[in-house]
């Protein structure tokens, strides 16, 4: 069990960490700018909300935005962007055969404000951050069932959570660290969505090498498809820290690369500085 703060109820309240795990990931998927109803997406990921003070942060890799900036061994701004949209796993009563999703805009990325890298090198940062609206909020985001292999489930329609900032951590090599989502994710005829859940355990923390966290899975990674989806995903301690987010893995290997917790809450800062300089 996990201690989690319930800001509705301003206590704390204890919650087994495979429910934070379930209830702080949220599946995006990306689509054209110019796609009408948001229908043909070209990809699928996953990102969290962050709560910051009275203000909620939607968190994914900027990868699922600016996936064209990181095709190639140089990975470079093309400035094309595409369109992220939550799944809210909720049926609209006015419309009971359609996905509803939310679509964000307005997400702030690490060169927009000339954020200095660690490593100098001129590859774009995978992270972005996006300040969530009243428009993005009107409609729940809930669960699906999820059972996990020691029979503990995750009933359907219950409301998912947004990450504090108390849970910030940095990470260490005596601590397991671990993911969940969704992979394999489909549409079909754009109204049902299929996919497979998935859960990353027992994860370690190796190294900090430029902008990335190294972790290290227990079993080779033999098929890059087994996580793809999870870009964007939180990465959790076993006492249900946020250390970070998952941004790329390395197939034929145990190599996964996390984008720092601590690069996020600097993007999120700077960000709300430019809100208020923007009113």
């Amino acid at each position: 069990m996990v201690k989690r703060h319930n800001a509705t109820h301003q206590m704390e309240e204890q919650v087994s960490l495979h429910e934070v795990l379930v209830k702080t990931s949220y599946t995006t998927q990306i689509t054209e700018s110019d796609t009408k109803n948001l229908d043909n997406p070209v990809g699928f990921g996953s990102g969290f909300i962050v709560q910051y003070d009275s203000d909620k942060f939607f968190v994914t890799a900027d990868h699922t935005i600016h996936k064209d900036d990181y095709k190639g061994e140089i990975e470079e701004r093309t400035w094309k962007d595409y369109v992220v949209s939550i799944f809210n796993n909720y049926t609209d009563p006015n419309n009971f055969i359609s996905t509803l999703i939310t679509p964000l805009d307005g997400f702030y990325y690490m060169e927009q404000f000339h954020l200095d890298k660690s490593d100098n090198l001129p590859r774009p940062v995978d992270i972005c951050v996006c300040k969530m609206k009243a428009i993005h909020l009107q409609n729940p985001f809930l669960t699906d069932q999820v059972t996990f292999t020691n029979g503990e489930k995750i009933n359907a329609g219950e409301h998912k959570f947004t990450i504090q900032m108390e849970c910030f951590e940095e990470p260490n090599n005596a601590k397991k660290y671990f993911v969940f989502g969704k992979v394999k994710t489909k549409l079909i005829d754009n109204i049902l969505m299929e996919s497979q859940n998935t859960l990353k355990e027992s994860l370690k923390f190796e190294t900090t090498s430029g902008d990335f966290l190294l972790f290290n899975t227990q079993e080779l990674i033999t098929d890059k498809e087994d996580w793809e989806g999870l870009s964007g995903s939180p990465v959790f301690s076993e006492d249900g820290k946020c250390v970070g987010v998952l941004s790329d893995v390395l197939e034929n290997s145990k190599s996964i690369w996390v984008i720092p917790i601590s690069k996020v809450k600097m993007l999120i800062e700077v960000a709300i500085q430019q809100e208020v300089s923007n009113d």
